[in-house]
């Protein structure tokens, strides 16, 4: 009775055990297909926000925003006229109704003036307008590039770096959500150039100093005279070599022939 009791008591625990485990790989594998589900799900996430901010991006892109336009208006058309006449009398481009698509304030109404939003019939004139903004320097109306919030504030979180690498000598500036560096090479060519010259330069050998130390010293060999080597070459005793073995062969012949 004993040895069937402990055996029962093993089967329980071996059962237990059985069951525990079964449920945990059950547990498991309900996990990773959860998981890859997650996956897939997080990825298609982001696909649909990278195609949402590009489909953004294309609305706007037509879009410029006008601040400082009083906000006076009793209608629609109203403030499509009067904004037909700031471009017409500062920029001076013909601009009527066919060029304006859509016209929006944006903001709460309060005390101060909120911009005014421009979707201009064709990017070209949206384009023309931009490029001529620099009519409006002494005005009370500016205006910009129409950009979504998130990417307004990530422009806002890149003047900081922009100006760092404008001290720094580089050529920068933020396009739509990115900060783009030129780097001056003019300049590092030139300081290169320098560092070149300064580490060729030979070097000056004191005046006491022997003078074929600074023939060796020197980076740069003395030339040579071709005139000081002609005369010397000229001055060779070569015509005295020639006389003294003549007249030693004279010498040999007045001899008699002892043998």
């Amino acid at each position: 009775m004993q040895q069937d009791m402990a055996q029962q008591k093993q089967d329980m625990i071996d059962m237990k055990e059985d069951i525990k485990s079964t449920i945990n790989n059950n547990i498991n594998e309900k996990f990773n297909i959860l998981d890859q589900k997650n996956a897939i799900l997080e990825k298609k996430l982001e696909e649909q926000s990278a195609k949402i901010k590009s489909l953004e991006r294309h609305i706007r892109y037509k879009n410029l925003v006008i601040f400082g336009v009083e906000e006076c208006e009793k209608s629609y058309h109203e403030l499509e006229d009067m904004l037909i006449n700031i471009v017409n009398t500062y920029f001076k481009l013909p601009c009527d109704r066919s060029h304006i698509e859509a016209i929006r304030r944006i903001g709460q109404k309060g005390e101060k003036i909120r911009p005014v939003v421009i979707t201009f019939s064709t990017v070209g004139f949206k384009l023309k307008v931009l490029k001529n903004k620099s009519c409006l320097l002494n005005t009370k109306y500016y205006i910009k590039e129409d950009y979504p919030k998130d990417v307004l504030n990530k422009r806002k979180e890149l003047l900081a770096q922009l100006q760092k690498e404008k001290e720094a000598g580089n050529t920068a500036f933020i396009k739509y959500d990115k900060l783009i560096v030129l780097s001056n090479n003019k300049n590092n060519h030139n300081q290169q150039m320098n560092k070149r010259n300064l580490s060729e330069s030979p070097e000056i050998i004191p005046p006491h100093s022997g003078g074929h130390k600074a023939q060796h010293d020197s980076k740069q060999p003395l030339k040579k005279n071709k005139v000081s080597n002609m005369r010397d070459y000229l001055q060779k005793p070569k015509l005295t070599y020639t006389q003294t073995d003549t007249n030693q062969n004279q010498g040999n012949t007045s001899q008699p022939n002892l043998a």
